[in-house]
């Protein structure tokens, strides 16, 4: 195959011969005559793990810049929760890192110690039931023989094909030249490589958060769950965790080198987006003063998930639409919750019942629990997948209606006190993820054009939808591709 790189060559002269001063014309501080305005190199719209790793290296190169982020901190939806009885820390959004590219140099620059996760000694005892009945359901898990075989399998395979969209797409192929492997449903990827044996551990790891893992395209499968993620699995490659065991540090340091740069309980509500990369001009919001700030920037990097909600208010044109509108989000939450009917020392799966005699491909449909699993201290986590739209209400009430379902089918131990809602301790809706399409549209170009966005009005997109969901491949993809742009469109 001959990866086409004739669109990425252009794309990073964009902007490189006419760097326009921006435009002073704006209609803006006559409608906010009270917002103070700032002018910067560059603004960024998101602070999780990919506006906040990208920010800081716009920093370390000498750019003034802004990141505009709503919630009250950095880090999006790395979630670190820490028990006010005990002052025991849980990360129940990231667990740990691995050692992409540029992610041990990036706890460097920010002064985090690291060391490799503690392994758990305790052992959980595994029950899988349906969790529409409650019912057991009598899965037979492979032997770990057979699991590692074929994970290393799928390791050996995907490795082929990891350079065409790890970390970013910039080496994507041509239509006509992309990999039949890719494009295929995993569930036939799976058949072909007989890989039956290390679907569930595939799933339970961390393709349950795709929502439809066996249908979707095989790249998107690979996307997040790759080589490096197998490797991590068949304990050949090491993770990382900072050595506070609280993953929030990471970015409570990185607000900490940014400073008054970073605006927090911020959005966007208007903005103003010019072609031939002559600025951009956001009216920014603060949740907590009501307060505004314009801020005129030579360059804005979009770190949020190009959903219609999200992007409401940046005004996309009929070319951005045409390609976001081809996508498609899953939608995961994740919680610290406790009950009294849950085991301790005890993970449960959600499997449909027709997970029996070796049928590995039985997985739920969502929106579906998948799983309850013993953190310690009479806490459980417990995750919930559904589809773009799928509310924080929804997914508690549907966790709630799993445990009453396993008590009053008897898979759970009953009790008068069991009837109650699960308890709530920390709860974190990840909103839309893991962005694919069809293959379809892939054959068609998708990828082409939705890399050709780079630089459209001024605008430049980090985050999952343009490389991939994890921490460090995002930070990877901002090293290697994203940083590099946009620097050059500058010069």
């Amino acid at each position: 195959m001959s990866p086409s790189n004739s669109l990425f060559v252009a794309l990073a002269s964009i902007g490189a011969c006419c760097a326009a001063s921006l435009a002073s014309n704006s209609t803006l501080e006559a409608r906010y005559p009270d917002a103070a305005v700032e002018t910067v190199d560059v603004v960024i719209v998101g602070g999780g793990a990919s506006g906040a790793n990208a920010a800081v290296h716009f920093h370390d190169a000498g750019l003034s810049l802004r990141v505009v982020e709503k919630q009250g901190q950095l880090g999006g939806m790395v979630n670190s929760w820490t028990n006010p009885a005990t002052n025991t820390t849980y990360d129940y959004g990231v667990a740990a890192y691995t050692n992409y590219t540029g992610t041990t140099a990036f706890f460097d620059r920010l002064g985090i110690d690291y060391v490799e996760p503690d392994l758990d000694s305790t052992t959980l005892t595994t029950t899988y039931a349906d969790f529409t009945t409650g019912k057991p359901v009598s899965y037979l898990a492979p032997n770990i023989t057979d699991e590692f075989a074929a994970l290393e399998t799928f390791y050996n395979v995907s490795s082929q094909y990891q350079d065409l969209f790890l970390p970013s797409y910039a080496n994507w192929p041509a239509p006509e030249d992309i990999p039949e492997d890719l494009l295929m449903p995993f569930r036939d990827f799976a058949a072909k490589y007989n890989l039956n044996a290390t679907i569930f551990l595939i799933w339970s790891g961390i393709g349950a958060g795709r929502a439809d893992m066996l249908d979707a395209p095989t790249l998107y499968q690979m996307q997040t769950f790759g080589p490096q993620t197998a490797a991590a699995f068949l304990g050949q490659d090491p993770e990382y965790v900072p050595a506070s065991h609280r993953n929030q540090d990471i970015y409570d340091a990185v607000a900490a080198l940014l400073g008054e740069s970073v605006l927090l309980n911020s959005t966007v509500i208007e903005s103003i987006r010019h072609s031939n990369n002559r600025g951009v001009e956001l009216v920014v919001q603060n949740h907590s003063t009501q307060s505004h700030t314009i801020i005129r920037a030579k360059r804005l990097v979009m770190a949020i998930e190009p959903t219609a909600a999200n992007t409401a208010h940046f005004d996309l044109d009929t070319t951005e639409k045409s390609i976001f509108d081809q996508g498609k989000w899953s939608v995961v939450h994740t919680g610290i919750i406790s009950h009294p009917a849950l085991p301790v020392n005890g993970v449960i799966y959600n499997l449909p019942a027709t997970a029996v005699d070796g049928n590995d491909y039985a997985l739920p449909e969502p929106p579906f629990v998948d799983y309850f699993e013993y953190l310690g201290e009479n806490l459980w986590q417990v995750i919930v997948v559904g589809w773009l739209g799928f509310s924080e209400t929804a997914a508690q009430a549907l966790a709630n209606e799993g445990i009453r379902l396993l008590t009053a089918a008897g898979t759970l131990s009953a009790s008068v006190s069991n009837v109650t809602d699960m308890e709530i301790h920390a709860w974190s809706n990840h909103g839309a993820m893991d962005m694919r399409t069809t293959a379809e549209n892939l054959r068609d170009g998708f990828i082409q054009r939705q890399y050709a966005l780079q630089g459209h009005r001024s605008t430049y997109w980090t985050g999952a939808a343009f490389g991939n969901q994890l921490s460090n491949y995002l930070w990877a993809y901002n090293l290697e591709y994203l940083v590099p742009l946009v620097r050059g469109s500058l010069a």
